[in-house]
């Protein structure tokens, strides 16, 4: 699907043209932002159709030097790749605005914090000069993230060119400003960080939380609202939130962007904010769809980013590495489409000290150029086939069936009640879930 980035004002939008995919042609582009922020990112379409997944990369975000925004997003329904693609763009935007013109000191985290390039030297320590407690910064975070995921949905709900009574997207975002990551999670894309153990060995700390319908408090919050979770008989290790009347829409998480049908049965956009103070022992962060998480475990993922000899394509090689694992564990189910950026924490070593590894790009990175132009005469690879619901064994955390009420008339009085009314997660001391 689509990639989005920006940096300082200036925006590039790599989308699907007649003939022209990012991901079959983003070497230039992938050299440019492993040089310049320290990122790479790559998608791949499944067997579904059309990619509904999404990802973003935002530097200098908020207005403030060296801080990134990253972010994958899932779509599914028969118009998830139109609601990613609008949460993909209308989240980061909405979230920088907040940071860049707080309305208080209290709204925002340090509006007037210098933080130097997350690049400039290993050790990395920013001073906030609004923030002088931790806890405060965190709570700014949150208060700011949570109320951003859910304005971005109230949009949703009254866009009137999306349909989003059985479409949605899942989201995963991080925010790294200076030694500090805030992580927001809905859904069940997920975020995994590589650290280093006492024998400088890498290991993978899983960041976040799967939303899955069956998690104890996820369930008891649907339950409460009516809703039902059970799993098929034929996918008996995928949990799905139902409607209370109907075997419908069988949606496989229980937080999300849309999905209005469910909302007032137990779906909720708010998200999960998780925090962690960066060390020495950091060394890189993968958000990525569950596209990725089905068939490859967080310490396979961290062994493939980790062992990439050129970072700038350690992220499409687990996309590729996940592709195959599809292939290979579920030969009979649906390739689901998969997405992946990688945050690298601290600077590429350059070519005199380790030869496996190629020196960081040295120019200024600027999206202010023709790259469809730089990056023309690619080979199509993704169809043009419309979403349709799965047969058999889909294994793929989508809307599974469609409500067959779902009339016009169902839809407007549905739409007047809305108005109305792996690994095992593992996390250190260093990383915890904000309350």
């Amino acid at each position: 699907m689509g990639i989005c980035c920006s940096r300082e004002g200036g925006r590039l939008e790599l989308e699907e043209a007649e003939g022209w995919f990012p991901w079959k042609q983003d070497d230039f582009l992938q050299e440019q932002l492993s040089g310049a922020a320290g990122v790479c990112m790559h998608t791949k379409q499944g067997w579904k159709g059309v990619n509904q997944d999404a990802m973003a990369v935002c530097q200098d975000f908020g207005g403030h030097k060296g801080q990134i925004f990253c972010g994958v997003f899932d779509g599914h329904g028969p118009h998830g790749r139109e609601v990613a693609r609008h949460v993909r763009d209308a989240l980061p935007a909405k979230l920088s605005s907040s940071l860049a013109a707080p309305k208080t000191e209290e709204d925002a985290p340090s509006s007037n914090a210098d933080l130097d390039s997350s690049f400039d030297k290993s050790d990395d320590s920013t001073t906030f000069s609004d923030t002088s407690d931790e806890s405060q910064l965190v709570s700014s975070w949150k208060s700011l993230i949570v109320k951003a995921f859910e304005d971005v949905d109230e949009e949703l709900r009254l866009h009137s060119g999306i349909d989003c009574i059985c479409s949605g997207t899942t989201a995963v975002t991080v925010v790294r400003q200076g030694d500090h990551l805030i992580i927001a999670n809905l859904g069940d894309s997920r975020a995994v960080l590589c650290a280093r153990d006492s024998k400088d060995r890498p290991v993978s700390v899983q960041l976040t939380t799967d939303l899955k319908p069956d998690l104890p408090g996820e369930a008891e919050r649907i339950l409460s609202c009516k809703g039902r979770v059970f799993a098929m008989d034929d996918e008996p290790d995928v949990p799905r939130l139902w409607l209370p009347d109907q075997d419908a829409p069988g949606l496989a998480m229980a937080r999300a962007f849309g999905d209005f049908c469910l909302k007032n049965h137990g779906l909720i956009c708010t998200p999960e904010v998780y925090y962690r103070k960066l060390s020495e022992k950091d060394d890189f962060l993968v958000l990525a769809t569950d596209g990725i998480w089905d068939v490859l475990s967080n310490k396979e993922a961290v062994k493939i980013v980790s062992s990439a000899s050129d970072r700038s394509k350690a992220a499409k090689q687990l996309v590729e590495r996940a592709v195959r694992g599809w292939r290979r564990k579920f030969p009979t189910s649906m390739v689901d489409d998969c997405a992946a950026v990688c945050l690298f924490l601290k600077p590429a070593v350059s070519s005199e000290e380790e030869n496996t590894m190629k020196p960081p790009h040295a120019s200024v990175l600027s999206f202010t150029g023709s790259f469809r132009k730089a990056l023309s005469g690619g080979e199509a690879e993704e169809g043009t086939a419309v979403w349709k619901a799965l047969e058999g064994v889909a294994r793929v955390n989508s809307v599974i069936r469609l409500p067959r009420m779902l009339s016009r008339r169902w839809r407007s009085g549905s739409m007047d009640e809305n108005n109305n009314g792996q690994e095992s997660s593992k996390t250190d001391q260093e990383s915890s879930k904000i309350n």
